[in-house]
Protein backbone atom coordinates (compact mmCIF):
# COMPACT_ATOMS: atom_id res chain seq x y z
CA UNK A 1 0.00 0.00 0.00
CA UNK A 2 0.64 3.62 -0.46
CA UNK A 3 -1.55 6.19 2.04
CA UNK A 4 -0.49 9.70 2.14
CA UNK A 5 -2.85 11.79 4.11
CA UNK A 6 -3.14 15.45 3.73
CA UNK A 7 -4.38 18.31 5.72
CA UNK A 8 -4.40 21.51 7.40
CA UNK A 9 -4.44 22.77 11.01
CA UNK A 10 -6.05 26.28 10.07
CA UNK A 11 -7.01 28.10 6.76
CA UNK A 12 -7.15 27.21 3.24
CA UNK A 13 -3.44 26.96 2.04
CA UNK A 14 -4.15 24.24 -0.71
CA UNK A 15 -4.56 20.95 0.42
CA UNK A 16 -7.17 19.94 -1.99
CA UNK A 17 -5.00 21.47 -4.64
CA UNK A 18 -2.14 19.39 -3.17
CA UNK A 19 -4.04 16.14 -3.91
CA UNK A 20 -5.02 16.46 -6.97
CA UNK A 21 -1.56 17.58 -8.11
CA UNK A 22 0.07 14.39 -6.61
CA UNK A 23 -2.57 12.05 -8.33
CA UNK A 24 -1.52 13.95 -12.20
CA UNK A 25 1.86 13.94 -10.98
CA UNK A 26 2.49 10.41 -9.43
CA UNK A 27 5.44 9.29 -10.78
CA UNK A 28 4.61 5.36 -11.88
CA UNK A 29 1.38 3.79 -13.51
CA UNK A 30 -0.40 2.49 -10.31
CA UNK A 31 -3.59 3.20 -9.08
CA UNK A 32 -4.45 6.66 -7.59
CA UNK A 33 -7.34 6.90 -6.00
CA UNK A 34 -8.25 10.34 -4.92
CA UNK A 35 -10.84 10.47 -1.61
CA UNK A 36 -12.48 13.34 -0.06
CA UNK A 37 -12.31 12.58 3.43
CA UNK A 38 -12.97 16.66 4.64
CA UNK A 39 -15.68 16.39 7.41
CA UNK A 40 -16.57 20.36 6.29
CA UNK A 41 -17.82 18.82 2.77
CA UNK A 42 -16.24 18.65 -0.73
CA UNK A 43 -16.00 20.34 -4.07
CA UNK A 44 -14.11 18.10 -6.22
CA UNK A 45 -17.51 16.22 -7.69
CA UNK A 46 -18.85 19.98 -8.72
CA UNK A 47 -15.38 21.56 -9.56
CA UNK A 48 -14.30 18.31 -11.65
CA UNK A 49 -17.89 17.47 -13.21
CA UNK A 50 -18.35 13.97 -11.62
CA UNK A 51 -21.11 14.91 -9.44
CA UNK A 52 -20.84 13.36 -5.57
CA UNK A 53 -22.17 10.16 -6.53
CA UNK A 54 -21.36 7.12 -5.73
CA UNK A 55 -18.79 8.69 -3.44
CA UNK A 56 -18.41 9.04 0.26
CA UNK A 57 -22.10 8.87 1.00
CA UNK A 58 -22.70 5.47 -0.89
CA UNK A 59 -19.40 3.71 0.62
CA UNK A 60 -20.86 4.83 4.22
CA UNK A 61 -23.51 2.24 3.56
CA UNK A 62 -21.34 -0.42 1.93
CA UNK A 63 -19.58 -0.18 4.94
CA UNK A 64 -21.99 -1.69 6.89
CA UNK A 65 -20.70 -4.90 5.78
CA UNK A 66 -18.08 -4.55 7.98
CA UNK A 67 -15.10 -5.01 4.93
CA UNK A 68 -14.72 -3.49 1.80
CA UNK A 69 -11.80 -4.13 -0.86
CA UNK A 70 -10.50 -1.46 -3.05
CA UNK A 71 -12.14 -3.15 -5.91
CA UNK A 72 -15.17 -2.21 -3.80
CA UNK A 73 -14.37 1.38 -3.76
CA UNK A 74 -13.86 1.93 -7.05
CA UNK A 75 -16.98 0.26 -8.07
CA UNK A 76 -19.19 1.82 -5.23
CA UNK A 77 -17.91 4.82 -4.68
CA UNK A 78 -15.66 6.18 -7.40
CA UNK A 79 -15.42 8.08 -10.19
CA UNK A 80 -12.65 7.88 -13.35
CA UNK A 81 -10.88 11.29 -13.72
CA UNK A 82 -8.84 11.06 -16.56
CA UNK A 83 -6.03 8.24 -15.33
CA UNK A 84 -7.13 8.38 -11.34
CA UNK A 85 -10.27 7.92 -9.44
CA UNK A 86 -12.08 10.15 -6.82
CA UNK A 87 -14.45 9.30 -4.29
CA UNK A 88 -15.92 12.67 -4.08
CA UNK A 89 -17.24 13.96 -0.63
CA UNK A 90 -20.56 15.35 -0.63
CA UNK A 91 -20.86 19.47 0.00
CA UNK A 92 -22.80 18.99 2.75
CA UNK A 93 -20.47 19.17 6.10
CA UNK A 94 -22.95 17.12 8.24
CA UNK A 95 -23.53 15.00 5.78
CA UNK A 96 -19.31 14.04 5.25
CA UNK A 97 -19.38 14.46 8.92
CA UNK A 98 -21.78 11.27 9.26
CA UNK A 99 -20.16 9.74 6.57
CA UNK A 100 -17.18 9.53 8.02
CA UNK A 101 -18.29 9.08 11.18
CA UNK A 102 -20.00 5.57 9.54
CA UNK A 103 -16.79 4.82 7.00
CA UNK A 104 -13.59 5.95 7.78
CA UNK A 105 -12.18 2.75 9.82
CA UNK A 106 -13.82 0.42 7.07
CA UNK A 107 -12.17 2.41 4.65
CA UNK A 108 -9.18 3.24 6.45
CA UNK A 109 -8.80 -0.94 6.75
CA UNK A 110 -8.98 -1.22 2.69
CA UNK A 111 -6.18 1.05 2.54
CA UNK A 112 -3.92 -0.36 4.58
CA UNK A 113 -4.90 -4.06 3.04
CA UNK A 114 -4.36 -2.94 -0.27
CA UNK A 115 -1.65 -3.99 -2.93
CA UNK A 116 -0.50 -1.65 -5.07
CA UNK A 117 -2.66 1.33 -5.21
CA UNK A 118 -1.92 5.05 -3.95
CA UNK A 119 -4.49 6.31 -1.80
CA UNK A 120 -4.60 10.37 -1.52
CA UNK A 121 -6.63 11.37 1.09
CA UNK A 122 -7.81 15.03 1.45
CA UNK A 123 -8.65 15.29 5.17
CA UNK A 124 -9.04 18.83 5.67
CA UNK A 125 -8.41 20.37 8.66
CA UNK A 126 -6.60 17.65 10.43
CA UNK A 127 -6.98 16.96 14.30
CA UNK A 128 -6.77 14.12 17.07
CA UNK A 129 -11.14 15.31 16.61
CA UNK A 130 -11.53 14.96 13.49
CA UNK A 131 -13.66 11.67 11.91
CA UNK A 132 -11.14 11.23 9.46
CA UNK A 133 -8.07 10.80 11.90
CA UNK A 134 -8.58 6.54 11.21
CA UNK A 135 -6.83 7.84 7.44
CA UNK A 136 -4.20 9.34 8.89
CA UNK A 137 -3.40 6.55 11.75
CA UNK A 138 -3.04 3.95 8.88
CA UNK A 139 -0.77 6.37 6.26
CA UNK A 140 2.40 6.10 5.34
CA UNK A 141 2.81 9.82 5.82
CA UNK A 142 0.54 12.40 6.80
CA UNK A 143 1.25 15.84 4.98
CA UNK A 144 -0.09 19.57 7.06
CA UNK A 145 -0.34 22.00 4.57
CA UNK A 146 0.22 25.55 5.96
CA UNK A 147 1.09 29.17 5.79
CA UNK A 148 4.28 30.15 6.49
CA UNK A 149 3.86 32.84 8.61
CA UNK A 150 4.68 33.05 12.67
CA UNK A 151 0.77 32.98 13.59
CA UNK A 152 0.15 29.93 10.94
CA UNK A 153 3.33 27.80 11.87
CA UNK A 154 3.13 27.74 15.78
CA UNK A 155 -0.93 25.82 15.43
CA UNK A 156 1.44 23.51 13.45
CA UNK A 157 3.86 22.51 15.47
CA UNK A 158 1.11 21.85 18.31
CA UNK A 159 -0.96 20.01 15.63
CA UNK A 160 2.39 17.88 14.72
CA UNK A 161 3.01 16.75 18.76
CA UNK A 162 -0.83 15.62 18.83
CA UNK A 163 -0.74 13.59 15.64
CA UNK A 164 2.58 12.16 15.95
CA UNK A 165 1.09 11.06 20.01
CA UNK A 166 -1.71 8.78 18.23
CA UNK A 167 1.21 7.00 16.22
CA UNK A 168 0.92 9.25 13.04
CA UNK A 169 4.29 9.96 10.80
CA UNK A 170 3.72 13.35 10.36
CA UNK A 171 5.58 16.02 7.91
CA UNK A 172 5.03 19.58 6.63
CA UNK A 173 5.02 21.85 3.47
CA UNK A 174 4.84 25.14 3.26
CA UNK A 175 3.56 27.96 1.38
CA UNK A 176 5.50 31.31 0.93
CA UNK A 177 5.87 33.37 1.53
CA UNK A 178 8.16 32.76 4.90
CA UNK A 179 11.08 34.67 6.24
CA UNK A 180 12.72 31.57 7.56
CA UNK A 181 14.93 29.28 6.05
CA UNK A 182 13.70 25.65 5.59
CA UNK A 183 15.52 24.10 8.50
CA UNK A 184 14.66 26.44 10.98
CA UNK A 185 11.35 25.88 9.75
CA UNK A 186 11.38 22.06 10.16
CA UNK A 187 13.29 23.10 13.90
CA UNK A 188 9.95 24.96 14.89
CA UNK A 189 7.23 22.87 13.54
CA UNK A 190 9.11 19.63 15.35
CA UNK A 191 8.99 17.40 12.03
CA UNK A 192 10.36 16.97 8.56
CA UNK A 193 10.06 19.88 6.12
CA UNK A 194 8.71 18.45 2.43
CA UNK A 195 9.21 21.38 0.73
CA UNK A 196 8.27 25.44 0.58
CA UNK A 197 5.93 25.08 -2.09
CA UNK A 198 5.45 28.84 -4.31
CA UNK A 199 2.21 30.68 -3.92
CA UNK A 200 0.38 30.81 -7.00
CA UNK A 201 -1.36 34.43 -7.88
CA UNK A 202 -5.00 33.50 -9.49
CA UNK A 203 -5.80 36.33 -10.75
CA UNK A 204 -9.56 36.39 -12.26
CA UNK A 205 -9.71 32.60 -12.31
CA UNK A 206 -9.00 30.44 -8.89
CA UNK A 207 -10.30 26.87 -10.70
CA UNK A 208 -8.85 23.59 -11.46
CA UNK A 209 -8.61 24.55 -14.89
CA UNK A 210 -6.11 26.89 -14.13
CA UNK A 211 -3.66 24.91 -12.75
CA UNK A 212 -2.52 24.26 -16.57
CA UNK A 213 -1.45 27.89 -16.50
CA UNK A 214 1.91 29.17 -17.04
CA UNK A 215 1.48 30.42 -12.90
CA UNK A 216 1.82 27.12 -11.81
CA UNK A 217 5.01 26.20 -13.37
CA UNK A 218 6.86 26.64 -10.55
CA UNK A 219 4.52 25.00 -8.38
CA UNK A 220 4.28 21.82 -10.21
CA UNK A 221 7.72 21.71 -10.70
CA UNK A 222 7.30 21.42 -6.06
CA UNK A 223 4.54 18.67 -6.72
CA UNK A 224 6.53 16.92 -9.05
CA UNK A 225 9.48 16.31 -6.21
CA UNK A 226 7.29 15.98 -3.84
CA UNK A 227 5.39 13.18 -5.39
CA UNK A 228 8.71 11.37 -6.23
CA UNK A 229 9.97 11.58 -2.60
CA UNK A 230 6.92 9.99 -0.90
CA UNK A 231 6.53 7.64 -3.95
CA UNK A 232 9.63 6.08 -1.86
CA UNK A 233 7.73 6.13 1.45
CA UNK A 234 4.77 3.02 0.75
CA UNK A 235 5.13 -0.55 1.16
CA UNK A 236 5.86 -0.34 -2.57
CA UNK A 237 8.69 2.21 -3.72
CA UNK A 238 8.87 3.71 -7.16
CA UNK A 239 11.44 2.12 -9.69
CA UNK A 240 13.22 4.30 -12.33
CA UNK A 241 13.60 7.70 -13.18
CA UNK A 242 11.20 10.48 -12.80
CA UNK A 243 11.43 12.79 -15.20
CA UNK A 244 10.01 16.92 -15.01
CA UNK A 245 7.90 18.85 -17.59
CA UNK A 246 7.43 22.67 -17.64
CA UNK A 247 4.22 22.85 -16.67
CA UNK A 248 1.27 20.16 -15.75
CA UNK A 249 1.97 17.03 -16.24
CA UNK A 250 0.18 14.08 -18.28
CA UNK A 251 -1.54 12.72 -15.06
CA UNK A 252 -3.87 15.99 -14.55
CA UNK A 253 -6.62 16.57 -16.92
CA UNK A 254 -9.10 19.25 -17.33
CA UNK A 255 -12.14 18.87 -15.77
CA UNK A 256 -14.73 17.15 -17.76
CA UNK A 257 -18.02 19.29 -17.12
CA UNK A 258 -19.47 20.17 -20.20
CA UNK A 259 -20.42 23.41 -18.78
CA UNK A 260 -16.71 24.30 -18.06
CA UNK A 261 -15.66 27.87 -18.78
CA UNK A 262 -12.73 27.50 -21.93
Amino acid sequence: MTVIALGSVAGSPGVTRLAIGLAGAWPDERRRIVVEADPDGGRLGAELGVGVEPGLMALALAARSGRLSSDDVLVGGAAAVGPWFLVPAPPSGEQATSALRHASTVLAATMSESVGDIWLVDTGRLSTRSPALPFAVVADQVVLVSGGSFAALQLVAHRVDALMQTGCQVAVVVVEPTPWPAAEVAGFVGTELLGVFPAVRHGRRADIASMRGSAWRGWWRSVESLAATLAGRGSVAVDGPVTSGPGAPSGFVDPVSPGWPQ
